[in-house]
């Protein structure tokens, strides 16, 4: 009996179209897309950066418009 299985679930990423598992990418609380890691995060720094902080995670386009 396995207990930890990898999801059965997949999304597809509203930039590029490509599908990714759980874990593997997300939804940007400022525009509510699902985005794949690359889209999501940009870089591995952005991705740790993310994981050991407490903030919001924000997409690489949210986070380049100008404000």
């Amino acid at each position: 009996m396995a207990f930890f299985r990898q999801s059965e679930f997949k999304w597809q990423c509203d930039r590029c179209g490509v599908f990714f598992r759980a874990g593997k990418g997300g939804v940007c609380p400022s525009c509510n897309r699902a985005l794949c890691d690359r889209h999501l995060h940009g870089s591995l720094v952005s991705k740790l950066k993310s994981a050991f902080s407490s903030g919001r995670v924000t997409c690489v386009e949210c986070r380049t418009k100008p404000a």
